[in-house]
C-alpha cells in the first residue's frame, strides 16, 4: 500500500513550498486512501489553488522591478520589488475584491475623494481613475516611500493624485505613529499603539483642518483604514459629515482599542445619521448590527451612505 502521508507531504512541498496545514492534510489524506482522488487529481487541485498561483506570480514579479496591474479594466504600474506577494494577490483578485467594487459604485468623475491610510497605493491608483481627484494620506514613512514610488511610475495619473505625509488625528499637532512590526510599511502602523523607540514623530492634523488647508469642496467619498485610529478620528469629523454627507468606507478594528464596546457605540451614533449601512459585500444591514457583541472581537468593514444601491 502506498504511503499516502509521505506523498501528500511531498505535494505540499513541491507545489506550495511548505509543510501541510492540519486542516488541509486531514481533508486530502482520506480522499487519497479511499481512492476518491488519485495523484493526478491531487496535482491539479494544487496547481489550480490560489496559493499556488500567487506563489508562481510572486516568483515572476520578483524578476521584474516594474509590473503592470490590471483590475476591472483599470491599469497601473507598480514597483514589485517591495510587497511582491501582495501585488500578486491583487493581480489575481484575491486581495479585497469587495473594496474595488465599492469604489466602482461610489466614486465618480464629478467628485474628489480622500484616502486616509493609503498605504502603498492600491486603492489610490485604482480609485483615482474613477474619481475626479484623490487626496492620499499616509504618515508611515516606509509605506509613503513605496506609495510615492508607485505613483511616480504612473505619469498619466499623477495629475489626479496628491500625496500627504500628515496623520489625520483628533487633534492637530505633533503625534507619534508606531509600527506593529517595529519596521513599518506593512499597513499596520497606528497612533493608538504605545509609543516605543521605533515610533515616528509625525505631523497630526484634524480632518476639518485638512479639508480647509486643501480647499476641498467636492469630496463625496472618504476611505478610512487606520488601524484603530478611526475611533478617535471619525467623531471629530461630525460637522463635515452632517454638512456634506459623503459616503464613508470605514475599516473598523475594535480588538485594537481598550474599550471596544464604547468605541463601537460612538461609531453607531455617527452612522445612525445616515440612511444606509452596508457590509463589505454591499449587503444592506441594520445600523444596530454594529453593536452586536461578536463585532468587538474582529476587524470588519462597513459603508455608510445616503445612496441606495
Amino acid at each position: 500500500m502506498k504511503d499516502y502521508e509521505t506523498i501528500l507531504k511531498k505535494y505540499y512541498k513541491k507545489y506550495l513550498n511548505r509543510e501541510p496545514d492540519l486542516n488541509g492534510f486531514r481533508y486530502y489524506l482520506p480522499l487519497l486512501k479511499n481512492g476518491d482522488i488519485d495523484e493526478k487529481t491531487l496535482q491539479n487541485r494544487f496547481i489550480e489553488s490560489p496559493e499556488y498561483k500567487i506563489n508562481q506570480l510572486t516568483i515572476q514579479y520578483k524578476q521584474s522591478p516594474k509590473v503592470k496591474i490590471e483590475i476591472n479594466g483599470k491599469v497601473f504600474l507598480v514597483n514589485s520589488s517591495n510587497n511582491t506577494n501582495f501585488w500578486a494577490q491583487l493581480q489575481l483578485g484575491v486581495w479585497e475584491p469587495e473594496t474595488f467594487k465599492i469604489f466602482d459604485i461610489f466614486l465618480d468623475k464629478n467628485h474628489s475623494y480622500v484616502d486616509i491610510g493609503a498605504w502603498i497605493g492600491p486603492t489610490v491608483l485604482y480609485g483615482c481613475q474613477s474619481a475626479k481627484f484623490c487626496y492620499a494620506v499616509e504618515p508611515d514613512p516606509v509605506a509613503f516611500k513605496n506609495l510615492k514610488n508607485n505613483v511616480d511610475l504612473n505619469h498619466q495619473l499623477g495629475s489626479q493624485i496628491k500625496l500627504f505625509t500628515q496623520c489625520i488625528t483628533n487633534l492637530s499637532g505633533t503625534t507619534y505613529l508606531t509600527p506593529k512590526n517595529k519596521v513599518g510599511g506593512d499597513s499596520l502602523s497606528s497612533t493608538i499603539f504605545e509609543k516605543s523607540p521605533t515610533s515616528w514623530k509625525v505631523k497630526g492634523i484634524t480632518f476639518h483642518q485638512f479639508i480647509l488647508d486643501n480647499s476641498i469642496k467636492d469630496c463625496n467619498f472618504v476611505k478610512i483604514d487606520i488601524e484603530g485610529g478611526e475611533f478617535m478620528v471619525l467623531p471629530t469629523m461630525q460637522e463635515f459629515l452632517e454638512k456634506e454627507k459623503p459616503t464613508i468606507h470605514l475599516s473598523l478594528h475594535p480588538p485594537l482599542v481598550e474599550k471596544p464596546d464604547d468605541a463601537l457605540k460612538k461609531i453607531y451614533e455617527i452612522i445612525s445619521k445616515y440612511d444606509y449601512v452596508y457590509d463589505n459585500k454591499l449587503k444592506n444591514v441594520d445600523k444596530e448590527f454594529i453593536l452586536e457583541d461578536d463585532n468587538k472581537d474582529k476587524f470588519f468593514d462597513i459603508v455608510i451612505t445616503d445612496k441606495v444601491i
